[in-house]
């Protein structure tokens, strides 16, 4: 069960969000299949609540560009995603990441690797941040 992998949790809370270079421990493709499992694993209410932390910090830039990408995703074809919202962020966010896998890859993980719609090193550097934060809330239970 996702919520009983200390050593996972541990290792997500230590990663410092700004190495950008790829040499880190953990790589953005292995942070969004670990958000995957949160998302898979957490209650609406703390999903919600952690999502909306995450994308409370971003900056306006941050938030369009993250709309943008996530309203390209054949998940959300058809679906309006206002970037000033934080629950259409979440929602379109949540259903990219729950996705089914294609090719062994969720839509997310599809998204943030290299030539994805999200393979910029400072939008990875943000998701391997959410990783971070989620480890760090875990191991806090």
């Amino acid at each position: 069960m996702f919520s009983e992998q200390q050593e996972r949790h541990a290792q997500m809370a230590r990663l410092d969000p700004r190495d950008t270079n790829g040499d880190g421990v953990v790589s953005p493709e292995e942070a969004a299949a670990y958000i995957r499992d949160y998302l898979d694993s957490a209650s609406p209410q703390e999903r919600s609540q952690i999502m909306k932390d995450y994308f409370g910090g971003m900056s306006q830039g941050e938030r369009q560009q993250m709309g943008t990408a996530l309203n390209s995703s054949p998940v959300n074809a058809g679906r309006s995603i206002n970037p000033d919202s934080d629950d259409d962020l979440v929602d379109a966010y949540t259903r990219t990441a729950q996705a089914p896998a294609q090719d062994g890859r969720s839509p997310l993980e599809a998204a943030f690797s290299q030539g994805g719609m999200l393979g910029s090193p400072l939008v990875k550097a943000g998701l391997v941040g959410l990783a971070g934060i989620i480890g760090s809330r875990m191991l806090r239970r």
